[in-house]
C-alpha cells in the first residue's frame, strides 16, 4: 500500500513539472514570437525607411514593458511636420533630453519613428575561427535565427502539452499525431545536420586550400573535452591556441599533435585566407565526429518508420 502511495505521488509529481514545463515553454515562445515581429518590423525600417533628424519635445523614463526593466529605455516625443510621435528609445552611452535633436528612422507607410540598430543582436567574436564551435545558424540573419528559436520552442511546447493531455485524457489520436509530427522533426534535424555538415567540410577544405602559410606567434594553449567516461580517461577532446597576429589575437583550431608539441610561448605553422579573415593549424584535421550527428538522426527516423509500419502490419493481421 505505502509503494502505491508514492507512485501516485511520483505521478503527481511528474504531472505537474509537466504543466510547469508547458507554461514556461509556451510562455517563452510567446516572448520569442515578440522579439521575431519587432525585428521584422525593425528590418522594414531599416530597408524601407529614411533617416531624419527631429526634435525631442518631451523625454520620460518609464517602465511601461518588461523589456523596459532590462534597458535603459526613455519614452521620447518627437516632433515631424508639426505632428508629434512616441518612440521608445534605448539609451546605450548618449543621454537624449528635451530640445536635443535625435537622428530616426521614419517609414511614410506605418507613419511612425524606430530607433535605428536597436534590434535583437547575437554577438560572435570574430577573433574566433569560424571551425571553433561551428554552426551555420551563425551565418543566418537575426530574423532568420529569432524564427528558428521560435520553432524550436513551439515544438517542445507542442510535445509537453500532448503529453499532459495524455495524461488526462485517453486521445489516442493525440499519440498518433505526436509521433507523426516527432519523424517529421527528426527528418528535418537529420536534412539540417547533414547540410551543416556538409558546409562545414566545404568551408575546411576552402581555407585550406586558398589559405597561405604564415607564421604566428602562439600565446597560450587550451584542451577542451566534451565527453568523458566516469571510469577511464578517454575522452572526446578539442584543442585550441590562443596566437598573436599583426598585433591581434585570435583564437585558432590546433591539432592534438601541435597541443603536444608547443611550449608557450612558441611559434605555429597556420593557414590565413585574407577572404574568409580565418585561420587554422596547418596540421588541424577535420572534425569527423560531425559526419554521426545526421547519421544518429536518420537512425532514429529509420527506427520510428520501421517500428510504425510493423505495428501497423500486425494490427492488420490481429484484424484478419
Amino acid at each position: 500500500m505505502l509503494k502505491d502511495f508514492f507512485a501516485t505521488l511520483g505521478r503527481i509529481y511528474t504531472f505537474i513539472m509537466s504543466v510547469v514545463l508547458a507554461v514556461i515553454l509556451g510562455a517563452a515562445t510567446w516572448v520569442c514570437w515578440g522579439f521575431y515581429e519587432e525585428e521584422q518590423q525593425q528590418n522594414e525600417f531599416t530597408k524601407e525607411g529614411k533617416l531624419v533628424s527631429v526634435p525631442v519635445v518631451q523625454a520620460n523614463q518609464q517602465q511601461k514593458s518588461w523589456r523596459d526593466i532590462l534597458s535603459n529605455s526613455t519614452y521620447l516625443t518627437v516632433r515631424y511636420n508639426h505632428k508629434d510621435y512616441p518612440i521608445r528609445f534605448v539609451m546605450d552611452s548618449v543621454f537624449i533630453g528635451s530640445g536635443d535633436d535625435v537622428s530616426l528612422l521614419y517609414h511614410p507607410r506605418y507613419d511612425a519613428f524606430r530607433q535605428p540598430n536597436s534590434g535583437v543582436h547575437f554577438n560572435r567574436s570574430t577573433l574566433k575561427s569560424r571551425l571553433i564551435d561551428w554552426s551555420t545558424v551563425s551565418t543566418f540573419s537575426t530574423e532568420n535565427r529569432l524564427l528558428l528559436l521560435c520553432l524550436v520552442l513551439a515544438t517542445a511546447s507542442f510535445f509537453v502539452i500532448t503529453g499532459v493531455l495524455v495524461t488526462i485524457l485517453p486521445l489516442t489520436f493525440l499519440q498518433d499525431i505526436a509521433r507523426i509530427v516527432l519523424v517529421i522533426v527528426l527528418c528535418i534535424a537529420c536534412i539540417f545536420f547533414t547540410y551543416d555538415s556538409w558546409k562545414y567540410y566545404e568551408y575546411y577544405q576552402a581555407l585550406k586550400r586558398n589559405g597561405h602559410p604564415v607564421t604566428v606567434q602562439v600565446l597560450d594553449t587550451q584542451r577542451i573535452s566534451h565527453r568523458r567516461s566516469s571510469r577511464t580517461s578517454s575522452g572526446w577532446y578539442e584543442y585550441r591556441a590562443r596566437i598573436l597576429y599583426q598585433q591581434q589575437e585570435r583564437i585558432i583550431p590546433i591539432s592534438s599533435d601541435d597541443f603536444d608539441a608547443l611550449k608557450p610561448p612558441g611559434s605555429l605553422q597556420a593557414y590565413y585566407d585574407e577572404s574568409m579573415n580565418d585561420f587554422m593549424s596547418v596540421d588541424f584535421p577535420p572534425d569527423y565526429i560531425r559526419l554521426f550527428i545526421p547519421l544518429f538522426f536518420g537512425f532514429l527516423v529509420f527506427m520510428l518508420m520501421r517500428n510504425g509500419i510493423f505495428r501497423k502490419e500486425t494490427g492488420n493481421l490481429a484484424n484478419r
